[in-house]
């Protein structure tokens, strides 16, 4: 049945609606059968109750004149309905030991005589046979004297045909009851099922109606109810904001490789087309050379941190260790030492011992490399910079401060764009892809944590600080 049903292809609240049917048949069929049976088996007593009624009535009148039992009516026998024909009726005999009948009730006239069944074991029985084609029972009471003798026997006969009859009827009732209730049960359970598949319905055209260039767009969400189609729709919403945010990451990505690319390719070409207008001198071609040649490291330059944040915007799967981030930072300030030197800058830290965090070295190693690198870079000589290491509560705390150029607000607020670098002419002598800080930030929010950058202005120097989770937590 799932196979074929499967193979049709029905929709949904029609599979539904089917199987609640097939489900509310099988337990009004078991209810029904339960019902009958019990109905049936208390016909049966009752009827069982009238013949032992009648009998320990007409078993008190009767009376043993000579060897033969004679049936005296009395007032306390006139509930039994011994005068009265049909299903209600009793007919009631009086038999010799050997069946002979001896006595039988008025409402015998009419009928024919059937032949008496006397019990051979001389105990009380009952028979069911068939009467002028009608089902009877008739029970078979032995009549004794005070010392047990036997004298003959009572006869009770009884119509079972209102016993059938009721259940007959009680057949027709339930079986009626059954088609009315699956009828009435398929067509409220294909509404309920059509109702509760409804935000499905919404769901899919919501869905259908999303495109590439169209998603901000979100799947509905509000049903009147939380329910699961609610988590579903919010996982939905989820996946697709983040598919946006891909998407618009990588279109930044292409916006942003062909900005900052095309003014050094405009450059080499103005060089180039200059250097080719006419015949030159051998230094001039050099130096036009040496400017094509400053050019492509330039772009090669961009072209390296923007793969840089490329993966740190991508990362997924993250190889994690445990890192003594305070080693860390004393291997890496002794790394730019030299640097510090040319530029007359000193270098300090102040770094709590054995401080640890969970990450991929390579990318701590990126975090410091970039941070340290800026401080030194835009930080004058006979300047300061700068790193601390701390542990506070359940984070890792690096701070890199230096004496430099600082920012302003409104700076401050660019600064981790992509490609952002002050318009200030310090900033501007110096080389950069504005990259660095993007590429920072984007690596530490891969490990749940957070970069924040504090200036009190122009000239008053900048703090970085950085914040990691000391334990493992989920990117």
């Amino acid at each position: 049945m799932v196979a074929l049903m499967s193979r049709l292809r029905l929709p949904i609240s029609v599979r539904l609606t089917f199987w609640y049917g097939l489900s509310l048949l099988l337990l009004l069929s078991v209810f029904v059968a339960f019902l009958y049976a019990g109905f049936h088996v208390s016909l049966h007593r009752d009827f069982n109750d009238q013949m032992d009624q009648a009998q320990r009535l007409l078993l008190p009148a009767i009376q043993n004149e000579g060897e033969m039992p004679v049936l005296v009516p009395s007032d306390a026998i006139r509930s039994v309905a011994y005068q009265t024909d049909g299903a209600s009726g009793t007919y009631v005999r009086l038999l010799s030991p050997i069946g002979q009948i001896l006595y039988q009730s008025p409402n015998f006239t009419g009928h024919q005589r059937f032949r008496p069944s006397v019990p051979t074991a001389g105990t009380e029985a009952s028979y069911s046979h068939t009467w002028e084609g009608a089902p009877t029972r008739s029970r078979y009471t032995p009549v004794r004297d005070a010392l047990g003798t036997l004298h003959g026997w009572l006869e009770i006969t009884r119509l079972e045909s209102s016993i059938h009859r009721e259940l007959h009827r009680l057949e027709w009732l339930l079986a009626a009851g059954i088609v009315l209730g699956m009828l009435v049960a398929i067509a409220s359970g294909y509404g309920l099922a059509k109702r509760a598949l409804r935000p499905v319905a919404m769901l899919t055209e919501a869905a259908n109606q999303i495109r590439v260039t169209d998603l901000e767009r979100r799947l509905p969400a509000n049903f009147g109810v939380h329910d699961e189609l609610t988590d579903l729709a919010d996982t939905f919403n989820l996946m697709l904001r983040r598919l946006q945010v891909s998407f618009e990451r990588e279109r930044r990505f292409r916006a942003d490789a062909a900005h900052e690319l095309f003014t050094p390719l405009s450059a080499m070409q103005s060089e180039i087309d200059v250097a080719l207008h006419r015949p030159r001198e051998a230094s001039y071609y050099q130096q036009t050379l040496q400017a094509v040649r400053n050019h492509t490291q330039r772009m090669s330059g961009i072209l390296d941190g923007l793969l840089q944040l490329s993966r740190a915007e991508g990362l997924e799967h993250l190889v994690l260790e445990k890192i003594d981030v305070s080693a860390f930072v004393v291997q890496r300030l002794y790394r730019f030492k030299s640097k510090a030197v040319a530029q007359q800058v000193e270098l300090k830290h102040e770094v709590t011992p054995s401080v640890f965090t969970s990450a991929d070295p390579g990318h701590i190693e990126a975090i410091l490399d970039n941070l340290i690198d800026n401080a030194i870079k835009y930080t004058p000589p006979g300047g300061t910079v700068c790193m601390t290491v701390h542990r506070d509560a359940e984070e890792v705390v690096l701070s890199v401060a230096d004496t430099g150029i600082g920012f302003t607000e409104a700076e401050r607020a660019q600064l981790f764009n992509r490609f952002f670098r002050s318009d200030t002419p310090a900033v501007q002598r110096t080389r950069g892809s504005g990259l660095g800080l993007s590429i920072t930030q984007a690596l530490v929010e891969t490990y749940g944590g957070q970069i924040t950058a504090s200036s009190n202005g122009p000239e008053a120097g900048s703090t970085f600080e950085v914040r990691l989770p000391c334990e493992r937590r989920s990117p």
